[in-house]
């Protein structure tokens, strides 16, 4: 069987969409027992989020290598930007827009809104607002492998697509 180029895209997609509709599942809301595995759930989701952080702070920096550093060496950057589908490797991401210059003005927040870490896999959803009028979404999707978590695809979401 021929595999196509987008399969892994569309496997994300639905992992990120399995993942929203999770968050809107009673079960979800529903109170986690207290026991040993809780603990362990709440040492993974502070690694996820410290590995999103980590994100930001090398965007911050400028510097293509910190945010190349920051994903697997197979990791991808993607979203629609106007009417226009984009796709790069994170070298290319980073390489594209990432030129040595701070990049964090000082109207610019950030908000991881939500993660689901499941095993070595997981998912988180950042609010990224710019002054009072524009706001962008990035959902990032973490794998670890060897005690670490990085980025495999950060899909974005930006206010001029339909």
């Amino acid at each position: 069987m021929k595999h196509s180029r987008y399969a892994p895209r569309i496997y994300v997609l639905l992992v990120a969409a399995s993942a929203g509709l999770c968050a809107l599942s009673p079960k979800r809301v529903a109170a986690q027992p207290a026991s040993a595995t809780a603990g362990v759930a709440s040492e993974e989701a502070a690694a996820v989020r410290m590995a999103v952080e980590r994100y930001f702070q090398a965007a911050d920096s400028g510097r293509a290598d910190n945010v190349r550093s920051v994903f697997w060496p197979t990791g991808r950057v993607e979203g629609v930007a106007g009417k226009s589908f984009l796709s790069w490797s994170a070298d290319e991401f980073a390489t594209r827009h990432f030129r040595g210059q701070p990049k964090a003005p000082s109207n610019l927040a950030r908000t991881i809104e939500w993660l689901d870490v499941s095993g070595t896999g997981a998912v988180a959803r950042v609010k990224i607002t710019m002054g009072p009028e524009t706001t962008y979404w990035d959902y990032f999707t973490l794998h670890k492998m060897d005690g670490q978590w990085k980025i495999g695809l950060k899909a974005f979401a930006n206010p001029e697509a339909p």
